[in-house]
């Protein structure tokens, strides 16, 4: 069964990354979620760091993810990170990162 594991953390965008997105600027630090989608019931932060690597992030430090509880995106506060949920459900992955 796939779930959706949130990986906390920070980095620095340096850019060089082969998928095309809206970006943070090169050299600038940011918080990020990774919302990551995996067959295993356990934390995979080897996986979730190569992705952000994928991604153009260094200089990461990164939390243990959790399981996200499906059943929190429908609190209001929280439906903002549906489409992430989805997207990594949809294409394994899905990143959200605060200026």
């Amino acid at each position: 069964m796939t779930t959706v594991y949130l990986y906390g953390g920070i980095g620095t965008f340096t850019g060089g990354e082969e998928l095309q997105w809206e970006s943070p600027s090169i050299g600038s630090r940011h918080k990020f979620i990774l919302f990551m989608a995996q067959e295993f019931t356990e934390s995979k932060e080897d996986d979730a760091h190569l992705r952000l690597k994928e991604l153009g992030f260094t200089e990461m430090q990164l939390n243990p993810g959790k399981p996200i509880a499906v059943e929190a995106l429908n609190e209001p506060a929280m439906q903002a990170f549906q489409k992430h949920y989805e997207g990594a459900l949809a294409e394994g992955f899905s990143l959200v990162w605060y200026p």
